[in-house]
């Protein structure tokens, strides 16, 4: 039913390359979640509950120091590295350039974070030797990169290439799963194992992607929307840590606060919900990267994109409320947690599509003030809940700040695109009116 609606929506309109894009991302976010669900599986089969708790907080480390340090990179990639060109390669260049320092930077701070608060989920870190904190930088680096180099790869239409990215990532993980951790530091080994993949294929395309789009990494010459590109991705930059703050930020609040037992259980819900979640993001950026290409209407592209996103997010909200006890079936009793927040958590996925394509209408046509304040609201409504009730009521507290915020974020979001749409409607007919007061009139003919 869904798919057909969504064939009758694509005919008025050539949408074809937004709904390529957005299959392939959807695809790529299934191969993502099943690859990571049977790496993380086998993990808790294979070892302690505590090691496994110890190893996917440090991986949601990397996850938010990566956040931390993307620039707005991403999208401003989306909008100014567009096509073939010289102009796109010098663009791609710098933001590769801009990111390994970043990354750097980001890494530094964050681990001089863990030196001072020491959460015990991350002990095995600051317990481990000082080569430990250059693999978590190295880490933070490649990963940071395929973000980007993701968005290099939609932006020259080249959806397989990303489609196999996240399948390599997904099937290079799974026998590095079953390889013998030394007694040592095992949760930093199983750390290694999940990270190093993303890693090395993030700092392989960062080489390689430029060579696919038919040029090379290149310094100059200084492409004419330099000074636009920059503009744009400081702005976004702050929207995009508003608009990505609670996905990041989220599980570091939780693993500074519980141990690290309870952090896996909390790690195997989020996993689920996170790479769930990713499914409008992606086919946001896709509406990002193809919105108004070869004069294709905005406003048709969203409303067949919210109907893509809304469907599947409920179809996925009906099957964890249906199947949640498979959690508990599948991991073990000791992860039962997860099994009792993960349904919220996801029905959180419905409001979640509403913002995440309403914010990238803002951005796709440039209204500022809207996307500052919808990623605002979703900040603040689910940071500073979170912050209130984990400490005293752990990952339930976390499940509680999760569906309320994204709830509020939706209503904002709803709101500021219903101003937005008025402005730009009440902005026509003035312009109408103009042009017609303007036209001369046609002399009176004589009686």
């Amino acid at each position: 039913m869904i798919l057909d609606a969504i064939r009758r929506r694509a005919r008025p309109a050539d949408h074809h390359h937004l709904i390529t894009g957005s299959t392939v991302l959807v695809v790529g976010a299934a191969v993502q979640a099943l690859g990571g669900s049977i790496f993380w599986l086998i993990a808790a089969k294979l070892d302690p509950q505590r090691q496994v708790g110890a190893a996917t907080a440090l991986f949601t480390s990397v996850q938010f120091v990566t956040y931390l340090a993307g620039l707005g990179l991403p999208v401003s990639l989306a909008r100014y590295s567009v096509g073939r060109g010289d102009d796109a390669d010098t663009t791609f260049t710098w933001a590769v350039i801009a990111t390994s320092i970043a990354s750097v930077l980001a890494s530094i701070g964050y681990l001089i974070f863990l030196a001072v608060d020491k959460p015990p989920s991350t002990e095995a870190l600051s317990q481990g030797p000082f080569g430990w904190t250059v693999v978590f930088t190295v880490a933070v680096i490649g990963s940071a990169f395929s973000l980007i180099v993701d968005v290099r790869c939609m932006t020259i239409r080249r959806w397989n290439l990303v489609l196999a990215r996240i399948t390599i990532v997904a099937i290079v993980r799974l026998p590095l799963v079953f390889l013998i951790r030394p007694d040592q530091n095992p949760a930093l080994w199983l750390f290694l194992f999940s990270v190093l993949p993303v890693a090395v294929t993030g700092v392989i395309g960062a080489l390689a992607v430029s060579r696919v789009a038919g040029g090379r990494l290149r310094l100059g010459p200084r492409p004419a929307t330099a000074g636009a590109a920059v503009r744009y991705s400081a702005v976004n930059y702050l929207s995009t840590l508003g608009y990505q703050a609670p996905y990041f930020a989220l599980p570091v609040i939780v693993l500074a606060n519980v141990t690290a037992r309870v952090n896996a259980s909390f790690y195997v819900a989020w996993g689920i919900v996170a790479v769930a979640f990713y499914v409008p993001s992606a086919i946001g950026q896709a509406l990002l990267a193809e919105g108004g290409k070869d004069g294709v209407n905005v406003e048709a592209q969203l409303r067949l994109a919210m109907l893509l996103a809304g469907g599947l997010m409920l179809l996925g909200t009906i099957a964890t409320f249906v199947g949640s006890s498979l959690v508990t079936a599948v991991y073990g009793v000791q992860y039962r947690d997860a099994a009792r927040i993960l349904p919220a958590m996801m029905a959180a996925g419905i409001p979640w599509a509403i913002t995440s394509l309403y914010l990238t209408e803002a951005r796709v046509l440039h209204r500022h003030v809207s996307t500052v304040i919808i990623t605002l609201t979703l900040t603040i409504a689910i940071v500073i809940p979170a912050l209130v009730l984990v400490p005293d009521d752990g990952i339930y507290g976390a499940r509680d700040a999760w569906v309320i915020g994204n709830i509020i974020a939706a209503v904002v979001a709803i709101t500021a695109h219903a101003i937005g749409t008025q402005r730009m409607r009440s902005g026509r007919q003035r312009e109408v009116v103009d042009a017609v007061a303007v036209v001369p009139r046609s002399p009176v003919s004589p009686v």
